[in-house]
């Protein structure tokens, strides 16, 4: 009996084993060479600033991925109307979760991707997601944190081996803002990828979140509204700048948004037909837009389009890995263009935030820092990208429903019909997050990525 548990608990023993090594090679390994490099430090000198990066790493990891096990909740329970509060249960067996099985992908890994009480799979979803999400936030939090990432910002001396973070109530309300929205931007990309529209309580949410907070603290600006940066400029106070801000954001993410149709939302009319399901798809683009537009602002904006067209063309194959969530109905959205451009969205918005204080010194580089014809270059150039990512307009058909639904509805989709790499038949969405999943008996129905 206890051989057959330690062969179960092997896989989590081996990531805990190859966890441990890496930070210990981290902190060891890099005390030792930097100690060759700088004789006037010892090894034992090091030591501590590095366990104070491992620290800040590890805390920051399984606090993101907890974010990410949230999302995951988020993105199942929203679109079907349900409330997100409240403790993860089985679906199928209604056991309540323990809370070890919680730990983002570890507890996965723990039970084998299976549930400890009626031993139904737990969709690899969860762990990819949880992983995703952890490892975003974690690297704009650790370049936020280490005053290497963000524009205008006084840097601190941090080029020797005893650097070390430099952190003020600013800054971690900066960090703060940027996280929130990127994870609320993470959000709405799980729920677009499984071509459900986004939920108008997200989208308030997602508004106060990033609209608020920066009218009321304007050091949130970062960069100026203005095509140029004007001499001297610092956002404390300028109460007035940060509505010119926000406004110029949304009108680029409109803007940019039309543009993106033509590939994107083929079918969409705003005057024609605005209750359609290509205008629908339209509006949640521009909703999408308007998160990295406001937090990056619109200088930066068409090349972070461009960017994340090209990350959509190379994240095509991880995004079939995510299982596909079914509708509330055992609808089951086929993914395209718009998907991949949804979920590839967030991680150039994360490669930005990370990189932005590089990118924004690059004078090639449209920003508020650049001359205004390399912002006009790249804002034609995302006029190329509906030429190279587009959606096809997919036949109507029958839907896949569940046993019980006596009424099947017909499937419009703009999606291109794609087999995704999903879990096997019986393998059931679960939650594996903070909340509580209660979607009912998913017999005879076809599974996510089936």
């Amino acid at each position: 009996m206890n051989r057959h548990r330690l062969r179960k608990k092997l896989p989590l023993l081996g990531v805990l084993a190859w966890l441990a090594a890496l930070l210990a090679g981290y902190v060891v390994g890099l005390a030792w060479f930097q100690a060759q490099i700088y004789p006037q430090y010892s090894f034992a000198d090091l030591i501590v600033p590095r366990l104070i990066d491992a620290t800040i790493v590890s805390w920051l990891i399984y606090f993101c991925s907890s974010i990410g096990s949230f999302l995951n909740v988020v993105a199942w329970r929203l679109p079907r109307g349900e409330s997100i509060g409240g403790r993860s249960r089985c679906p199928r067996c209604a056991c309540t979760l323990n809370s070890r099985d919680n730990v983002p992908v570890l507890g996965w890994i723990s039970l084998g991707g299976r549930c400890r009480f009626c031993s139904l799979p737990i969709s690899r979803r969860y762990p990819i997601v949880e992983a995703l999400v952890g490892i975003s936030l974690t690297v704009v939090g650790v370049c936020e944190i280490y005053s290497l990432s963000l524009p205008g910002q006084i840097m601190h001396w941090h080029g020797g081996p005893l650097w070390a973070p430099h952190v003020t109530p600013i800054l971690l309300g900066i960090l703060t803002y940027h996280a929130v929205l990127l994870s609320t931007l993470w959000g709405m990309a799980l729920i677009r990828i499984d071509g459900a529209r986004l939920p108008n309580g997200l989208t308030v949410f997602a508004a106060l979140a990033a609209i608020v907070p920066m009218l009321a603290f304007p050091t949130l600006m970062i960069v100026p509204w203005q095509t140029t940066r004007p001499s001297l400029w610092s956002p404390h106070g300028l109460y007035f700048d940060a509505v010119m801000r926000v406004v110029t954001a949304l009108v680029a993410a409109a803007l940019f948004g039309r543009v993106l149709a033509k590939g994107l939302c083929p079918s969409a009319d705003l005057k024609l037909n605005p209750l359609g399901s290509g205008t629908a798809r339209l509006v949640d683009l521009i909703v999408m837009l308007s998160i990295p537009a406001i937090l990056i602002g619109w200088q930066s904006m068409p090349a972070l389009v461009i960017a994340s067209a090209i990350l959509a063309f190379l994240t095509r194959p991880l995004l079939n890995w995510i299982p596909i969530n079914d509708g509330p109905k055992g609808q089951i959205a086929a993914r395209g263009a718009m998907e991949s451009f949804s979920f590839a969205l967030p991680l150039a918005t994360t490669l930005h935030l990370a990189l932005w204080r590089m990118l924004w010194s690059d004078p090639y580089w449209p920003s508020d820092q650049s001359s205004r014809n390399v912002i006009i270059a790249a804002a034609a150039g995302v006029l190329l990208v509906p030429l190279f990512l587009r959606q096809r307009v997919a036949v109507a058909g029958p839907t896949p429903v569940a046993q019980d639904d006596a009424d099947p509805q017909p499937a419009i989709t703009e999606s291109t019909a794609i087999e995704s790499a999903g879990d096997s038949a019986d393998e059931l969405p679960q939650d594996h997050g903070d909340g509580e999943s209660d979607h009912g008996d998913h017999r005879g129905q076809h599974s996510p990525g089936a």
